[in-house]
C-alpha cells in the first residue's frame, strides 16, 4: 500500500508529466520526459516492492526458545524470570532492506527487560534475533501468537503489514516454595490417643520412645533395649513414635464462578497457587497429598502419593486448571463483534485483504420481503387487479378527464398523464418506497457492520473448515455468531468480561451444581480412607449459602471418621473483609455521604458478608473450619494441620 509520501510523490510527478506533455512539450521537452521517467521508476520501484513482500510471505520461518540461565526450558515457572528469544529468518527470495519486527506478547504478561521490537534488515543470511524477559505472576497458560513484520521501502513510498502466525501455549507451573517444609515435626504427644480415635496403624520408625514390652518372636534385634533387659534379666523391646506420613487430599473448584476475571488474576489462579505450595510443602515432610479438581459437570481424581514425579503432574494439573477461561457464550453480539474484529486485524490481516475476503455488492442490499413491512406490496397488486375491470376503468378515465378537462388534441397528452398517474401511483409510489428501503444497507453504520460480519464470518468458516453456509449464519443468526466469536477469542485468551448478573439481580455464576459433585467425591474420598486425614477444600461456595447441604452431610461423615476438613474461600481483593465488633482493633466504620451509587456498593457488600457469615456459621456447626485467602497464611495453616493430625492431637 501506498504510504502519505508516496501518494504526494505520486500526484505530483502525474501532474508534472500532464502539464508537461500538454503544454510545456513543444519549449522544454525535458520536462516532460524527466516527470515521465520518475512515473515509470515509481512504478518500477512498486513492482519490485510488491514482488519481494509476496516472495517473503511465505519464506520465513520463526524459532522460539525459553530459557533460564543457559539451559532452555519446556515450561515456564510462576514468579521466575525468563528470557523469550526468537529468532526469525528468510529461507528464501529477495532481501528487504528496511522491516520492523514485533514479538506478540501474551496476554497479561509484560516485559521486564530486553527489547521485543527491532528495525533492521531481513535476508537469507542475516536472521534477526529478539530476545526479553518476562516475569510470570500467576500459573497458568501463556500463549504466543507469532511475529508482526512492518516492512517498507528505504524511499518509504511502500508499506506493507504481515503478520505471521506460529502459535505456541506453553504452561506456566506454580512457583517453587518451602513454605516450612523442611520443619518436619515428629508425634508431639507421647500418649495414648482420646477414647474413640484409633492410632495410625502403620508401622513406627520414629525416633523417639513410645514405651517397653516383652520381646516378642521376630522383632528386630536394633529396637532390643539392651539396659532393661539386663535389669529385668530378659529381652525388653522398645516401641518408637509412629513417625508415618499423613495423607492430604486437595478439592479444587474450577467451575466457572472461580474463571472470571484477567488473566493471571483470577480465583481460580490464586487457589491454584495456594494449592501447590500446600502440595509442596507437604511433599518435603514426606506426607501423601492427593488432588480432585471439580466442577459442575465432573470431577476428576489423582490418588495420594509422595514420588517426584507425582507431584510434578500436580503442579502440571493446577497450571492446566487455572489456565481455563471461563465457559460462557452469552456476550451481545456487537460487543463480540468489535471485539473479534480487532483482534482478526491485528493476528489475520491476510485473510481480511478485500482480494481474498471481498464484500459482495449485494450484501448490503435489505430486501423488502424480509421485513415486517411486506404487507405494504399488497397495495398496488390489489390496485392493478382492480383497475382493469370495465367499470373501474371508465371510472379512472372520467376521473381523468374531470381533472385534465381536455378541449382540443394538444391537451391529449396531459389526459394521458393524468390517467398513468392514478393507475399506476401505487406501484410508483412502492417502487420508490422498495429502493429507498433496500439502499439503507449501503449507508452507515449498518453497512460497516455487516461487512465486518461478512469477514468474521468468512474467517471463521476457514479457520473451522465450516461450509459457505456458516458465513451466512454468522450474518443473519445472532446465536451462531455470538457462539463462534465466543470460542475465537477464548482459544486467543482474550474474552471481554461476561455479564454477572441477570436482569433480576441475581449472581449468573452460582454454579449450584458443583455442591452435589464436590459432596461425593469427599464421601469416594472418605471409603478410601485408611487413617485420619486432612480434607481441605478450595472453593467458591460464598454465593451458595443456601445450597450447601449435600456438603454439609459429607463434612460430618468425615468429622464422624476423625478426619479433619478445612474450607479455604477465596475473598474478592476491592471487598473489603467483615469487621468483627469483637476485635478491638477493628476499624470503626465512618458515614459517607448517601448516594445512589454508594446504597447500592453498600447493599451489595453487606450482601455477600451475610452470605459469608452464614456458609461460616454452617460448616463450623458441621465440624469444619473456614478460612479466607486473605486472612493469615493458608500454608502455614494447613501445615499445622498436618502436624496436629500426626501427633493424634484431635479434639472434638
Amino acid at each position: 500500500m501506498l504510504t502519505s509520501r508516496g501518494w504526494w510523490f505520486l500526484f505530483v510527478v502525474s501532474e508534472a508529466a500532464l502539464f508537461g506533455v500538454l503544454v510545456v512539450a513543444k519549449y522544454a521537452p525535458t520536462v516532460p520526459i524527466f516527470a515521465l521517467t520518475l512515473v515509470l521508476w515509481f512504478v518500477a520501484e512498486w513492482i519490485w516492492f510488491a514482488t519481494r513482500t509476496t516472495a517473503a510471505n511465505g519464506r520465513i520461518a520463526i524459532e522460539r526458545r525459553i530459557l533460564q540461565g543457559d539451559r532452555e526450558l519446556p515450561t515456564l515457572w510462576a514468579g521466575v524470570d525468563c528470557t523469550i528469544r526468537v529468532t526469525i529468518r528468510l529461507t528464501g527470495g529477495p532481501a528487504l532492506p528496511f522491516v520492523s519486527l514485533a514479538d506478540k506478547l501474551p496476554v497479561g504478561q509484560h516485559i521486564k527487560s530486553g527489547h521485543r521490537r527491532t528495525i533492521s534488515r531481513l535476508s537469507k543470511s542475516e536472521p534477526i534475533v529478539l530476545e526479553y524477559k518476562i516475569h510470570p505472576n500467576a500459573p497458568g497458560v501463556v500463549r504466543f501468537e507469532g511475529v508482526e513484520l512492518r516492512t517498507a521501502d528505504l524511499c518509504g513510498f511502500f508499506y506493507r503489514r504481515m503478520f505471521f502466525r506460529s502459535p505456541t501455549e506453553y504452561l506456566v507451573l506454580p512457583p517453587l516454595t518451602d513454605d516450612d517444609g523442611t520443619q518436619r515435626a515428629n508425634k508431639r504427644f507421647n500418649t495414648l490417643p482420646p477414647p474413640g480415635v484409633h492410632r495410625i496403624r502403620r508401622a513406627g520408625s520414629g525416633t523417639e520412645l513410645l514405651h517397653l514390652r516383652d520381646y516378642l518372636v521376630g522383632d528386630p534385634p536394633k529396637t532390643i533395649a539392651w539396659k532393661a533387659s539386663a535389669r529385668k534379666d530378659k529381652l525388653i523391646t522398645k516401641e518408637l513414635e509412629s513417625d508415618v506420613p499423613v495423607r492430604c487430599v486437595l478439592f479444587l473448584d474450577a467451575s466457572n464462578s472461580t474463571r472470571l476475571g484477567a488473566v493471571g488474576a483470577t480465583p481460580l489462579a490464586k487457589l491454584a497457587g495456594i494449592g501447590a505450595g500446600v502440595l509442596q510443602a507437604a511433599a518435603s515432610d514426606r506426607d501423601l497429598v492427593g488432588l480432585t479438581v471439580f466442577d459442575e459437570h465432573e470431577a476428576r481424581v489423582q490418588k495420594p502419593a509422595r514420588t517426584r514425579r507425582h507431584t510434578m503432574q500436580l503442579l502440571r494439573i493446577f497450571a492446566e486448571t487455572a489456565g481455563k477461561p471461563a465457559e460462557t457464550t452469552d456476550g451481545d453480539a456487537a460487543t463480540l463483534q468489535r471485539h473479534a474484529y480487532s483482534l482478526a486485524q491485528d493476528l489475520y490481516p491476510d485473510l481480511l485483504e478485500k482480494r481474498v475476503n471481498s464484500r459482495p455488492f449485494g450484501l448490503f442490499w435489505i430486501p423488502l420481503l424480509d421485513s415486517p413491512m411486506k404487507w405494504i406490496l399488497v397495495v398496488p397488486i390489489l390496485w392493478q387487479v382492480l383497475s382493469w375491470r370495465a367499470e373501474n376503468f371508465n371510472a379512472v378515465v372520467e376521473m381523468s378527464r374531470s381533472i385534465a378537462r381536455p378541449r382540443s388534441l394538444e391537451d391529449l397528452p396531459l389526459l394521458l398523464a393524468v390517467f398513468l398517474f392514478i393507475m399506476l401511483a401505487p406501484s410508483v409510489l412502492t417502487a420508490v418506497y422498495w429502493f429507498f428501503f433496500g439502499i439503507r444497507g449501503f449507508l452507515p453504520p449498518r453497512s460497516r457492520e455487516l461487512s465486518k460480519r461478512k469477514q468474521l464470518g468468512a474467517l471463521f468458516a476457514a479457520r473451522n473448515g465450516d461450509t459457505p453456509a456458516s458465513i451466512e449464519r454468522c450474518i443473519h443468526d445472532d446465536a451462531f455468531f455470538i457462539e463462534k466469536a465466543s470460542h475465537f477469542l477464548v482459544e486467543h485468551h482474550h474474552q471481554p468480561p461476561p455479564k454477572l448478573f441477570e436482569k433480576n439481580g441475581d449472581y449468573r455464576f452460582r454454579c449450584p451444581e458443583k455442591v452435589p459433585i464436590l459432596a461425593g467425591a469427599l464421601l469416594r474420598t472418605i471409603g478410601f480412607a485408611r487413617d485420619n486425614e486432612l480434607y481441605i477444600i478450595l472453593a467458591d461456595l460464598v454465593e451458595l449459602s443456601d445450597a450447601v447441604e449435600p456438603l454439609l452431610k459429607s463434612i460430618r461423615a468425615a468429622r464422624g471418621k476423625h478426619h479433619q476438613v478445612l474450607v479455604l474461600l477465596p475473598w474478592p481483593e476491592d471487598l473489603p473483609p467483615p469487621i468483627d465488633p469483637r476485635d478491638p482493633t477493628a476499624p470503626v466504620k465512618k458515614t459517607k455521604r448517601t448516594t445512589l451509587g454508594g446504597v447500592i456498593q453498600t447493599s451489595l457488600v453487606e450482601g455477600y458478608h451475610r452470605k459469608f457469615e452464614d456458609l461460616r456459621l454452617a460448616l463450623v456447626r458441621a465440624g469444619a473450619s473456614v478460612v479466607r485467602l486473605n486472612q493469615g497464611d493458608p500454608v502455614r495453616l494447613v501445615l499445622a494441620r498436618l502436624d496436629r493430625i500426626r501427633g493424634a492431637g484431635i479434639r472434638r
